[in-house]
C-alpha cells in the first residue's frame, strides 16, 4: 500500500505535495495527473493504492472520475481534495466511493493525516460530516441536490428572474423561490455569484 497518484489542476499544490511524499514517506508518487480523462490510459499501465483526487477538475469532475474508479479498479483508495467544504460534495464522494475528503485551506498537514488513515484502511472526513452521519443518514442526503434543483441552478445563474424559470418549468414562483433557499442552505453560499461559482467548478450547467 505505498503507491500513489496525484489528480489535481493545481500545479503549485501537486509539486509542493509530491516533494514532500517523496522525502518525508515511504510513499511512491507514481505519477501527477491534471485531467480526469487521463486517468483511465494511466491505471491501466500502472499500480496505484492510494489516488489523492481533486473534485474540480477543468474537464471531469471528480465525482465522476471517482465513479470510474472504483467501478474498473476496487481496491484504489481515494482520498477526496477540495476547495470547499459543503457537505453535499463530502456525501457525493463518499456515494461515488472516496475513503476520505481533505479540505485544501486546511494545509498540508490535513492532506497527510488523511493519506495515513485510509493507507491504514480507515477513511478520513471533516468532523462537520461525521456529526450529521451520527444523527442519520437521512440528514445527510437532504443535504445533497434533487434532480430538479440541479436542473434549476443553470437557470439562476443564467439571469432569468424567479418569474422567468417558473414559466419555463411550468411550476409557481413560490416553488421557484423554495428551490432557490434549499440550493443556498445545501451549499451554504448566499449568493447568485457565489452559486455561479459552485456550477462552474461542479460543471452544472
Amino acid at each position: 500500500m505505498n503507491k500513489l497518484l496525484i489528480v489535481d489542476d493545481h500545479r503549485i499544490f501537486t509539486d509542493g505535495i509530491r516533494f514532500l511524499i517523496e522525502h518525508t514517506t515511504d510513499l511512491a508518487v507514481t505519477g501527477v495527473l491534471h485531467l480526469g480523462k487521463e486517468v483511465p490510459q494511466f491505471l491501466s499501465r500502472h499500480a496505484v493504492d492510494i489516488m489523492l483526487l481533486d473534485i474540480d477538475l477543468p474537464d471531469l469532475s471528480g465525482f465522476d472520475v471517482a465513479k470510474m474508479v472504483k467501478q474498473s479498479y476496487p481496491d484504489i483508495r481515494i482520498l477526496a481534495l477540495s476547495m470547499l467544504d459543503d457537505l453535499g460534495s463530502m456525501e457525493r464522494m463518499s456515494q461515488a466511493g472516496a475513503r476520505g475528503f481533505c479540505i485544501k485551506s486546511e494545509g498540508r498537514e490535513e492532506v497527510f493525516k488523511g493519506i495515513q488513515r485510509i493507507r491504514e484502511g480507515g477513511t478520513y472526513w471533516p468532523q462537520r460530516y461525521l456529526d450529521i452521519r451520527k444523527n442519520g443518514l437521512e440528514k445527510v442526503s437532504d443535504l445533497t441536490l434533487t434532480s430538479r434543483e440541479t436542473e434549476i441552478i443553470p437557470l439562476i445563474t443564467s439571469g432569468l428572474t424567479t418569474g422567468e424559470i417558473a414559466e419555463k418549468l411550468f411550476i409557481s414562483t413560490r416553488t421557484v423561490e423554495t428551490h432557490r433557499k434549499n440550493i443556498y442552505r445545501k451549499l451554504n453560499i448566499h449568493s447568485n455569484v457565489e452559486l455561479a461559482r459552485y456550477a462552474g467548478k461542479h460543471k452544472i450547467f
